[in-house]
């Protein structure tokens, strides 16, 4: 990302600092989220840039109420919080192709000077070689082969090797990790205004930004992996046997709603009544030990009727209907052979999933389901990681 941030003050009597390494210019970016954010929290603001390393001293020094996007480093942990997470980061190594079989011990990395990654190197304890002030002089860096090996966010190294007239194809790309990143909070703004973070978590869904996608590189990895297993379990006569009963017990409206709504008030009060009994049934005893084999890649799996019931499942969902939810509506009775969901953080576990789905069919090809696997995207790429993507 970018060193240049812009400040944004806000309180109830005159604007408080706050700001973003995002830039300006650009759409549809974090700086235009958390400006929506402050207008519907009616909440006054001015923008001002200063430096990364300017930003956190002004915070330390009771000068400047927070900054964005970022995450909680230990060195400003005690200088305030950190909100939900705002935006996505997908942080790739970048390797120069000259540099493809270096030995890792050899190899020389450079980094933008105050950027996340370069807390992270420290984190690590990777020296860099070079250090630069801009996006746009470690890309070159790195195609002059001054380093051999760069950590960047993948929209920002492929938008910035463009805008440089750079073809990025060459440079050997694999996954690291995904980065949420939220505002960050100073302990002055905090103490002034307690309720701040929490209004602001509750309004960060108004101002959502575009879905989060995986890459066609990435999605290619998975299905290399999980798509043969995956048609095979859906081939089983337990799982269309399963599939078919299901089907064959027809629920009017209200009855969907009913039971979903009992189901949703279970897993909520922790009783789990309907969906430990359905637990137990043979298939979804199946799907569970089936889903073993991928060492945790591999979260839930879930089989679904035509009405869009629950048949079978490997772990307890919190709804019990999915007729709502695009991983039914967009594959049963579609002309697609599978789909990926956007990416979905849960902030209780940390971790970062997709649901892939699939339509289940008779023998005559008719749609009678659909089965959906939740997958751990990060322990996925991982695991997958010796693919080079494109």
């Amino acid at each position: 990302m970018p060193t240049t941030l812009f400040f944004v003050l806000l309180t109830l009597t005159e604007p408080l600092k706050f700001g973003t390494n995002v830039s300006l210019t650009t759409p549809d970016n974090a700086v235009n989220q958390v400006q929506c954010i402050l207008h519907n929290m009616n909440m006054p603001f001015e923008l001002k840039s200063l430096s990364w390393l300017r930003a956190r001293r002004e915070v330390k020094l009771d000068r400047l109420d927070g900054y964005f996007t970022t995450h909680l480093t230990y060195e400003m942990s005690q200088h305030g919080k950190l909100s939900s997470p705002i935006y996505l980061e997908n942080w790739y190594w970048f390797t120069h192709p000259d540099s493809i079989n270096v030995d890792p011990k050899k190899l020389r990395y450079g980094v933008v000077r105050g950027s996340y990654q370069a807390n992270w190197f420290k984190t690590q304890n990777i020296t860099s070689l070079v250090e630069v002030n801009s996006l746009e002089e470690i890309v070159n860096v790195l195609h002059h082969h001054r380093v051999d090996k760069v950590l960047l966010d993948l929209d920002d190294f492929n938008n910035t090797a463009d805008n440089l007239g750079i073809d990025a194809s060459p440079y050997q790309r694999s996954f690291y990790r995904y980065v949420p990143l939220g505002v960050f909070a100073a302990n002055k703004l905090i103490n002034s205004h307690p309720s701040f973070l929490d209004k602001f978590d509750e309004t960060i869904p108004q101002c959502a930004p575009a879905p989060f996608y995986l890459s066609q590189g990435e999605q290619v990895q998975i299905l290399d992996k999980l798509l043969t297993p995956l048609e095979g379990l859906i081939s089983q006569p337990i799982i269309t046997d399963t599939v078919t009963q299901s089907n064959h017990i027809q629920l009017s409206k209200k009855e969907l709603k009913l039971a979903d709504e009992l189901w949703v008030k279970e897993v909520k009060a922790h009783q789990h009544g309907l969906a430990k009994k359905m637990l137990l049934i043979d298939a979804s005893l199946y799907l569970k030990q089936w889903q073993t084999q991928f060492n945790g890649i591999v979260t839930e799996t879930i089989l679904i009727d035509k009405q869009g019931k629950n048949a079978a499942i490997s772990k307890i969902t919190s709804d019990y209907w999915q007729g709502d939810e695009s991983k039914f509506s967009l594959v049963y009775k579609q002309s697609i052979a599978h789909r990926f969901s956007s990416v979905e953080y849960d902030a209780s576990t940390h971790h970062f999933q997709v649901h892939l789905s699939l339509p289940i069919k008779d023998p005559q090809g008719e749609h009678i389901g659909v089965i959906t696997l939740g997958v751990d995207v990060e322990k996925a790429l991982h695991s997958f990681n010796n693919i080079v993507l494109n």
